[in-house]
């Protein structure tokens, strides 16, 4: 029986797939874990790929809740650990989170996320600094606050307390991921760890611009504190 299970939900990622399950198979740990796809019926050669390196392959309806809720009932891990298609895991991603739950009162645990393109040298190095502020110093300030703001990109739960409060509400189109981690507060420990590493695409950066992406998210957050409710807008990007 494994003890973590990764999954990822997928929906016509053939272009991204490939590499973030590949970055799977070869993690740099002792631990058991299994590679579960979620996929909401992709026409392109997606789940052809996912066959070759995922363990299981789960059908599902369209959404990115939808996706993780239905591969977290496959898993048989007692840790669920979630990326996205188009993000590629650090070799240290699964130790690290093995160390986070090494913690008994651990109830969630998340870590930082950098781009996975190259670009020039000074866009390159600013693009780093600003994730480093925000999937880093913002995140475990948020985590000190008591507003775990998790991104649901690079993030693991005790499978217990994910399904204790129902898992991903499949109704919001956004902040679904820091809507779940906030709904965990009060039922254990919160850990950041600075070797759970995920290198993810920014091509929602990309299309979007800086200023449409960080002030997005950054009044997505402050929305769901003081509302609860979410923007719902928010286009595929493929």
């Amino acid at each position: 029986m494994p003890k973590f299970s990764i999954i990822i939900p997928t929906l016509n990622e053939e272009g991204f797939i490939g590499q973030c399950l590949k970055s799977l198979r070869t993690q740099e740990t002792d631990e058991s874990y299994e590679i579960i796809v979620a996929d909401s019926h992709s026409t392109d050669r997606t789940v052809k790929i996912a066959e070759k390196f995922a363990d299981k392959i789960v059908l599902c309806n369209k959404g990115i809740s939808v996706g993780r809720n239905a591969g977290a009932r496959a898993s048989s891990g007692d840790y669920l650990i979630f990326i996205d298609a188009d993000s590629i895991a650090s070799p240290s991603l699964v130790q690290a989170y093995s160390e986070a739950f090494a913690r008994k009162d651990c109830i969630a645990a998340t870590g930082p996320i950098f781009p996975r393109e190259r670009m020039n040298a000074v866009e390159d190095h600013l693009i780093r600094i600003g994730s480093g502020l925000y999937t880093k110093s913002w995140i475990k300030f948020l985590i000190r606050m008591g507003k775990p703001a998790f991104i649901g990109s690079n993030s693991a739960f005790r499978k217990d307390g994910f399904f204790e409060v129902g898992g991903f509400r499949e109704h919001l189109k956004t902040f679904e991921d820091g809507d779940l981690s906030m709904r965990l507060v009060g039922k254990g420990r919160f850990v950041f760890h600075d070797d759970a590493l995920v290198y993810t695409s920014l091509r929602r950066l990309r299309k979007w611009g800086y200023m449409r992406f960080v002030g997005f998210h950054l009044s997505n957050t402050f929305r769901y504190m003081l509302t609860k409710s979410a923007h719902e807008d928010y286009e595929a990007v493929r």
